[in-house]
């Protein structure tokens, strides 16, 4: 059966679209996590050498768990390009024909962005850990278990990779007139106050100074959001172009509707 155009879909039919995306996006997950689990030892030693020592685990099943949990978030990283494609699939059809080209842009930015961001919480781990370590002495030994630190680690490695989308987020917004970047650079004090609270958030310790290597590339990535943002903002009037109505504009080949998916 040929596929209905967005505008001639029903909400339920929206809704089946929606769930055919996402099955797709759980089988590449399931087929990245599968790949990355033979190389699962490796992986596993990579997250632990910013821990330093030995670890220890308490349940039978713990160790599995872990690998199996370094895996997943490998498979995700692995198989980012497919899943943003089917990301994209999803909100294409809403968008002008002109701006259907911006899909190879998407999907290499988006994956870059988390691949990026997973790699930036990795490094983040060895001057947290080196701090957890420093309290040891004669009188207290650090004997981690393998489940408390994975747990701590990968959450921190997932966070980033999504905060670090946050361009690409901003670009989208942009395009629709959401946010500009005189907007952003209006509310410069607030957003570095939630940037330290983020950051404040994610690092695995309270000291300052790993705090302050989380907030600085955050900061940066507040920037490179304000330059995203002004030069991804329409220069035109929301309803013309030129004196032109936006439907009959060069290069736009139907007037522009609401995005089908945006309720």
């Amino acid at each position: 059966m040929p596929r209905k155009h967005p505008n001639e879909m029903n909400f339920l039919e929206h809704l089946e679209e929606l769930r055919v995306r996402i099955l797709w996006i759980l089988g590449a997950a399931a087929v990245g996590t599968g790949v990355a689990f033979f190389y699962s030892g490796r992986l596993v030693e990579l997250l632990l050498a910013p821990g330093g020592g030995k670890f220890q685990y308490i349940k039978p099943a713990e160790a599995f768990v872990v690998y199996l949990a370094v895996s997943f978030i490998a498979g995700l990283v692995l198989m980012s390009p497919f899943i943003f494609y089917q990301i994209w699939r999803f909100v294409a059809p809403g968008l002008l024909p002109k701006e259907k080209y911006y899909a190879l842009p998407f999907i290499v930015a988006t994956s870059a962005c988390f691949a990026a961001g997973v790699a930036f919480g990795y490094y983040m781990l060895f001057p947290a850990m080196r701090f957890f370590r420093s309290f040891e002495s004669d009188q207290l030994a650090a004997d981690w278990t393998l489940g408390s630190y994975a747990s701590l680690a990968l959450r921190l490695m997932l966070a980033t990779g999504l905060i670090f989308e946050a361009p690409v987020v901003i670009f989208f917004l942009a395009r629709l007139r959401i946010v500009s970047a005189k907007l952003l650079t209006s509310k410069w004090k607030y957003i570095i106050v939630i940037v330290f609270i983020v950051a404040a958030a994610l690092t695995p310790g309270p000291d300052v100074f790993t705090q302050t290597i989380l907030a600085v590339p955050l900061l940066l990535l507040y920037l490179v959001s304000i330059a995203v943002a002004y030069f991804a903002y329409p220069k035109s009037k929301p309803d013309e172009l030129d004196g032109t109505p936006l439907g009959d504009a060069e290069g736009d080949d139907e007037p522009r509707t609401p995005s089908p998916y945006a309720g």
